[in-house]
């Protein structure tokens, strides 16, 4: 049980520190290829404050801090599963998003670096 428990916790503490650094480690030129490309968000974000069939992304990482935005990018599904304060908050967007048990947010697997690129790019898009 004890090396059940260090084995979650050693892998709790890594997936933190891969995440801490996403904004600061990312090219924001190649997040641009990403959020255009294989991430596919495009297809239902807008990069300005207006909704599509997601939120405007305008803002986004004022609203949300790096390491959600790179748990949220690398597993959409297991963040809202969550439930934490910034899955609340995002379910208030689109009237009916605060009872659904899965996301709407379907993304490709991408690599820690395609992540950091994007959460690069998304800081860009905010200055």
């Amino acid at each position: 049980m004890k090396k059940h428990i260090l084995g979650m916790v050693t892998v709790c503490f890594a997936m933190v520190v891969a995440f801490a650094g996403f904004a600061s480690a990312g090219d924001a030129g190649k997040g641009e290829g990403v959020f255009k490309g294989k991430g596919q968000c495009k297809n239902c974000h807008k990069l300005d404050d207006k909704n599509s069939v997601g939120p405007g992304l305008k803002g986004v990482t004022a609203r949300h801090n790096d390491e959600w935005l790179g748990k949220w990018l690398a597993d959409p599904q297991k963040t809202w599963e969550g439930n934490d304060a910034d899955v609340q908050k995002l379910k208030t967007w689109k009237p009916g998003r605060d009872k659904a048990a899965k996301t709407a947010m379907k993304i490709p697997a991408l690599s820690a670096e395609e992540v950091a690129d994007l959460i690069a790019f998304l800081h860009q898009n905010d200055k």
